[in-house]
């Protein structure tokens, strides 16, 4: 049994619908990134298995229960990180615990592993984007969520900062492989992050296939010929499905 299923989803806003449809079967402590047209439906999507919107049909499940963020631990990172402008970083790290009143697990761990240690007492418009990313990760990360929901997290960052900040993901993911869902339209960052890689078709979204990436236990770097040949392949399928990035 897969640990997440989404069956049959259907959500529209009105007369638009935006996945048709749409099924899918997620392996436990694995990480899929999800690439597809801008607007197809990704972040609805996550939306959707996050409680945020409720579809108009269709079933998702959670390791075999009927999903409900108010019931299991869901950690969610939207674009814009979710941060309380108006609480110190310390304070937004305790925001989760306390609204799920439970403790949170491996603090200073986490802290230190993001190094934003020294950061606890700014507030979010005194951090960097970078910062502000590695601030998200940990107030989720520090919950041990079941499911993490990663809303193209890295997109508002410079190269360099995305892909240090994509490392210090990997690194604590390693030793607790939460199962997570990452949504981006980048894809050198959808092959360096994802054991699996989703691809979508246009709106209303459906899966065009998940494909299983060669290269991301080996860590191959993006400047690698075997990272430029999967790159080129992943490329060739879309397009063979009529779909632009």
């Amino acid at each position: 049994m897969s640990f997440l299923t989404i069956r049959n989803l259907c959500v529209s806003y009105g007369n638009e619908v935006v996945l048709h449809d749409f099924s899918l079967s997620v392996e436990k402590g694995c990480i899929y990134s999800f690439i597809g047209p801008s607007g197809c439906g990704k972040s609805s999507l996550l939306k959707t298995i996050g409680g945020i919107i409720y579809p108009q049909s269709g079933t998702i499940l959670l390791d075999g229960v009927t999903i409900d963020p108010s019931n299991q631990s869901i950690g969610y990172i939207p674009q814009n990180y979710g941060l309380l402008d108006w609480l110190t970083v310390r304070k937004n790290l305790s925001l989760g615990k306390k609204i799920r009143k439970i403790e949170a697990v491996h603090e200073k761990k986490i802290v230190d592993q993001l190094e934003i240690g020294d950061l606890l007492d700014r507030y979010p418009r005194q951090l960097s984007g970078g910062q502000q990313q590695r601030v998200a990760l940990a107030r989720s990360w520090m919950l041990e969520p079941q499911l993490l929901l990663m809303d193209e997290p890295f997109s508002s960052l410079d190269s360099f900062t995305s892909e240090k900040s994509g490392k210090l993901f990997l690194s604590l993911w390693k030793e607790q492989k939460i199962t997570t869902l990452f949504v981006t339209h980048n894809l050198q960052e959808a092959v360096r992050m994802g054991k699996y890689i989703v691809l979508l078709s246009h709106q209303p979204a459906k899966v065009i296939d998940v494909i299983e990436n060669p290269l991301f236990q080996p860590g191959v770097q993006r400047n690698d010929i075997d990272f430029y040949h999967f790159e080129q392949t992943l490329i060739q399928r879309i397009r063979k499905e009529g779909g632009e990035l």
